[in-house]
């Protein structure tokens, strides 16, 4: 557990410094290389850090700066291989005249100033002109790895670049007309669009909090969406703010913009997903030797999650386990049941879903108790209203 105490002391000093205050740094002496990776696989945050003790000026001790510099040096290569991918994918789209609509860290990877950590790279387009964009990269050499979801086709990828998916739909979030009609051209490559400043921020907070729970004050996301609230009018906030405050998980969303908020005006940012980082922590450090299992990887950390945020949380997980199955399954007998006896196959593929989700509850319930001795809540900030 030392690993994920100190973790959560480095996302303090973060927070620290991305709020331009140096932290003590004489408290971060202790934390090893293997911490210090630990936090940066999790909050993605290196290239930001960097920045802003250069700009500061501050004397850095060796250790982290070592780390610092080692850590922000691979997420700019990932940017840099971002960028080479959607240059490409644009020459492509203006030769065949469809326009690709590049998605979260893609837009601040090839306009932003401030870039932060790609994994891959995300475009939008309408169904039909996805499989026309997807057809062309197989031409370029790409090959699909991974199966093919709900909101996107198989990734694509080109080694040593960045995978690409191409997207003919956002989970969690309705493509209405009025969406398409706001999209904005990015100026930096010729055939690449955005979405209108509103739909980029609010995108960028379903995907976070909604879609991807796990990721809730990513040091990493919230930074991007910082970034993304500079670029919007104020009449674009305040329909962020509508969307956010009448939305079910309203106190997640409002939390995330509230630390966005707080790291763009440069001031004292108030921690409200310490309890989230530090299971992360956990899952990624002393627990990391469960590995990855596309089976029950996923189950288990939407589970403990869901224990650690509330009701709502746990109501959309079982949701989800009843929810009909939009694609074949993945796993080779269960997708011939279902061809055979499509009525059998999706019923058996439920029960498998929901019984996952019993089991995982039950083992995460442990995981739950260590993460809230690791991070109890914090004391609500003290109200400024008079007696």
């Amino acid at each position: 557990m030392t690993a994920t105490r100190d973790a959560i002391g480095l996302r303090a000093a973060a927070l620290s410094i991305l709020a331009g205050r140096e932290p003590d740094w004489t408290r971060l002496q202790r934390c090893s290389a293997a911490t210090w990776q630990l936090f940066f696989r999790t909050e993605r945050c290196a290239l930001a850090l960097k920045s802003r003790l250069a700009a500061a000026g501050w004397a850095v001790p060796d250790r982290a700066r070592a780390e610092i510099e080692r850590a922000a040096t691979r997420e700019l290569q990932r940017i840099l291989s971002a960028r080479g991918q959607l240059l490409r994918i644009g020459r492509l789209a203006t030769a065949q005249a469809i326009p690709a609509i590049v998605l979260k860290g893609g837009v601040a990877a090839l306009a932003s100033a401030a870039p932060v950590d790609v994994q891959d790279v995300d475009v939008l387009m309408r169904p039909h002109e996805a499989e026309r964009l997807a057809a062309l990269l197989d031409q370029e050499g790409f090959h699909t790895i991974g199966p093919a979801c709900p909101a996107h086709l198989a990734a694509r990828v080109s080694p040593p670049g960045v995978p690409i998916e191409v997207h003919f739909a956002i989970n969690d979030i309705e493509l209405d007309e009025t969406l398409w009609n706001r999209i904005r051209r990015l100026d930096e490559v010729t055939g690449l669009f955005r979405l209108g400043g509103a739909d980029h921020v609010w995108h960028l907070l379903v995907h976070s909090v909604v879609t991807h729970a796990h990721r809730r004050g990513s040091l990493r996301d919230v930074l991007l969406v910082a970034d993304a609230l500079r670029d919007c009018s104020p009449t674009e906030l305040d329909e962020v703010d509508r969307r956010s405050a009448s939305h079910r998980f309203a106190r997640a969303l409002c939390s995330v913009l509230a630390m966005a908020r707080e790291l763009g005006a440069g001031g004292p940012v108030r921690d409200r997903f310490r309890r989230e980082a530090a299971a992360n922590y956990l899952l990624r450090g002393p627990l990391g030797w469960l590995g990855f299992s596309r089976f029950w990887t996923g189950a288990f950390s939407g589970a403990l999650f869901a224990q650690l945020e509330g009701t709502a949380d746990r109501r959309r997980e079982w949701e989800l386990a009843w929810i009909r199955p939009q694609f074949p399954s993945p796993w080779g007998f269960a997708a011939r049941l279902e061809r055979r006896a499509p009525r059998l196959g999706r019923l058996c593929r439920n029960a498998v879903k929901v019984t996952r989700l019993m089991v995982c509850q039950v083992v995460a319930w442990p995981v739950a108790v260590a993460v809230r001795v690791l991070a109890p809540s914090p004391a609500p900030p003290p109200s400024s209203s008079p007696l």
